[in-house]
């Protein structure tokens, strides 16, 4: 909002302008990466705690459903912090979405317990090798893809183009 102030201290504002305070919610809005940096920060943050989920044999049912609540809210973020679907905000839940479940998804399979290596006296890879395993290795996979392709149906599911 553009205040001027007249030589006598008097504020005034622009014709069109209202004097209501604006929401953080739009304020959030006006920024073009915002819900990019949101979604990603999100799905990184949701894809690590979804990790402690993962069962020691990770079967595909729980993947599936644990990836679906990662697209769910990387979809949403996007949707709620965007102003329209368009391409790019479409690539960025559809990105998002594919990291976080690609986290979670690594991170639970390679760091879980291993029962063999528990009876010879060894220890699988600890929570920070699995992160780091999930974050060196590409996220390219039916599952991430799939998770990616959902949070952008969601994001973009009755919105104008453009």
């Amino acid at each position: 909002m553009a205040e001027h102030t007249s030589p006598g201290g008097e504020t005034a504002t622009p014709a069109g302008e209202s004097t209501a305070s604006v929401s953080a919610l739009e304020r959030v809005r006006r920024v073009p990466m915002a819900p990019a940096a949101v979604a990603l920060g999100l799905s990184l943050v949701l894809g690590l705690l979804l990790s402690f989920m993962v069962p020691d044999d990770p079967g595909a049912l729980a993947l599936m459903v644990l990836g679906a609540a990662v697209a769910a809210a990387a979809g949403f973020t996007v949707r709620t912090l965007s102003r329209n679907a368009d391409g790019w905000t479409l690539a960025t839940a559809a990105i998002a979405a594919a990291f976080g479940a690609h986290v979670m998804a690594v991170t639970g399979a390679v760091g879980g317990e291993n029962e063999v290596l528990s009876m010879i006296g060894a220890e699988g890879p600890s929570f920070n090798d699995a992160l780091l395993a999930a974050l060196a290795t590409p996220p390219f996979s039916a599952g991430t893809l799939l998770a990616g392709v959902v949070a952008a149906l969601i994001t973009g599911w009755g919105r104008p183009w453009g």
